[in-house]
């Protein structure tokens, strides 16, 4: 049916099936100039006085009522059956192509060829792209000789400031250089939306080993491959954070510099975008254009993309018609005035959604409830300092529990941590126990925490100050070892002190409390990631194999 229409119209149709009302559309106007003959009393009345007295104005008229109610129905027909001739845009800005930005680690980073160092100039940049993308989902993850993920694409552009600062080659726990197991990391992220997105490398070389993978991955992917090259040819000293030369075993001091023609090779074989680094906007403005184009090129390509319905630009036209069908002095079938009546009733009936919505929540929650899911409402409650209706709207039991310790609802929110079976989750459920002066079932937290994530630091001391605040248990001393201290203090001379007995420790003020958890409830996340990717580099290693003798 569809390719029928399609093949006699140039159009598209989206419900091609309502065309087949205009056959007796068409037949409308004939229908109208038929002569009847109960209408011409020939006979009676002269024939030249005829067309002066019916109403119709006899063979003179050229258009009828009929006429115009036919072509008002026919636009109704042709607004129904939904003529395009585009498809719509995608639902998402050209900003919002997701990006997973893959940072590279590696020794070659600490490089002083970009001044004060090649990390440092990266994470300036990346902060001013993070914000000329605002809130488009941008993911991190970084690599050396191993490739980790730090976050997932996200729309929270804080979150990915905290993790980039506290980023630094030391947390790589396998050396060298593996761009390739990075890319298929990144590109398992990007498949997930259903978006086509980029994946965005700053490096300074791509060893000659991962060209064929690199290749091979992007050439089967719908994402692009973008490089964002740092250093120069010439190259520079390795510093560590200190500002210290890294020599290398014979005390010689170390350095590195832009592989170019590495770079331009990837380009050949992966069709890879090589941006050079530029002390102004220059390389920003070409990062952001080719997200875009990309973004554009794959809206063009996508089939599944729904067709722009313009029905409704027939409805205009067809109702001017249908004004025209009951001009003063033409005859209005009754037949089409009980049609226009239905229509007009049908139209004017209130929505049942909006007679039925309850009344009980203002209009900017409902606004809010329409396009915001319930945690994402809680995230903007809480980001606007009010944690205690943002725990009424979270459902994420980890999110619910930070919103109540916000508050200071400790015995909620170390509820909502029990929820979940986390590390962080149990170290923060231990703060909560804290707070409310459990210190036993506080310790068994952060036990279970360290089983999780073994040697975390953070949660070693505070487990050791919080042990340190249990009181001892009383030990009650035999009668005579009683009496004989009551015979002692009694036999003192006077003005002689008594030695003071340790007793159990000081119960902490609030003061002392907030500045010891409240700070800890957001763990440092440099000391987190680098636990993380040792126990991540242990997992994926591949097992040792045995050495015959």
């Amino acid at each position: 049916m569809a390719e029928m229409f399609g093949a006699l119209l140039p159009l598209h149709w989206l419900r091609p099936e309502a065309l087949w009302a205009l056959l007796p559309i068409l037949l409308l106007p004939l229908w109208g100039r038929r002569e009847s003959a109960s209408a011409v009393p020939r006979g009676v009345i002269a024939e030249h006085l005829l067309p002066h007295l019916l109403l119709r104005g006899g063979r003179r008229a050229w258009l009828r009522p009929a006429d115009t109610l036919a072509l008002a129905l026919a636009c109704f027909c042709i607004a129904w059956a939904g003529p395009a001739w585009e498809r719509e845009p995608a639902p998402f800005a050209q900003e919002a192509a997701p990006l997973m930005i893959a940072l590279d680690l590696s020794e070659a980073m600490d490089a002083v060829d970009l001044p004060p160092r090649r990390l440092d100039r990266a994470r300036d940049k990346l902060r001013q792209l993070l914000a000329q993308r605002g809130d488009a989902p941008t993911g991190l993850l970084v690599y050396a000789g191993s490739a980790h993920l730090v976050l997932p694409p996200t729309e929270d552009r804080q979150v990915l400031l905290d993790y980039l600062d506290a980023l630094s080659t030391p947390l790589m726990p396998v050396p060298g250089q593996a761009p390739a197991r990075a890319l298929a990391l990144a590109l398992q992220w990007l498949e997930r939306s259903p978006v086509p997105g980029s994946v965005l490398f700053l490096t300074a070389d791509w060893p000659a080993s991962d060209l064929a993978p690199a290749a091979e991955l992007i050439q089967g992917s719908r994402q692009r491959l973008l490089v964002w090259a740092l250093g120069t040819a010439e190259g520079g000293p390795l510093r560590d954070e200190a500002g210290r030369l890294i020599t290398d075993a014979q005390g010689r001091s170390r350095s590195a510099r832009l592989d170019v023609a590495g770079l331009k090779a990837l380009r050949e074989r992966s069709g890879a975008a090589l941006i050079s680094l530029s002390q102004d906007d220059a390389d920003l403005q070409r990062i952001q254009a080719l997200i875009a184009s990309h973004r554009a090129q794959a809206q063009e390509e996508d089939s599944s993309r729904r067709w722009l319905d313009r029905g409704p630009w027939f409805i205009w036209p067809g109702l001017l018609a249908l004004l025209f069908s009951l001009r003063r002095g033409w005859v209005l079938q009754a037949q089409a005035a009980w049609l226009l009546a239905l229509l007009l009733v049908l139209g004017g009936q209130p929505s049942p959604a909006w007679a039925q919505a309850p009344n009980t929540s203002s209009w900017s929650q409902r606004l809010m409830s329409w396009w915001l899911t319930p945690d994402q409402q809680g995230r903007w409650w809480l980001e606007r300092g009010d944690p205690a209706r943002a725990a009424r709207h979270f459902t994420d039991p980890f999110w619910r529990g930070l919103a109540h310790a916000r508050a200071g609802q400790w015995a909620q929110a170390a509820q909502d941590f029990a929820r979940v079976d986390s590390a962080a989750a149990w170290f923060n459920q231990a703060q909560a126990l804290a707070r409310q002066g459990l210190y036993e079932e506080a310790v068994a937290a952060y036990d279970q925490a360290l089983l999780r994530l073994p040697s975390w630091a953070e949660a070693l001391q505070d487990r050791e100050r919080v042990r340190g605040l249990i009181p001892p248990e009383p030990k009650l001393p035999p009668d005579g070892d009683a009496q004989a201290g009551e015979g002692e203090r009694e036999g003192k001379e006077p003005g002689q002190r008594s030695a003071r007995k340790p007793g159990p420790p000081r119960r902490l003020t609030e003061a002392e409390i907030n500045s010891l958890w409240l700070q800890r409830l957001d763990t440092s996340p440099a000391g987190f990631l680098r636990r993380k990717f040792e126990i991540q580099a242990r997992e994926t290693a591949p097992p040792r194999q045995e050495v015959s003798p």
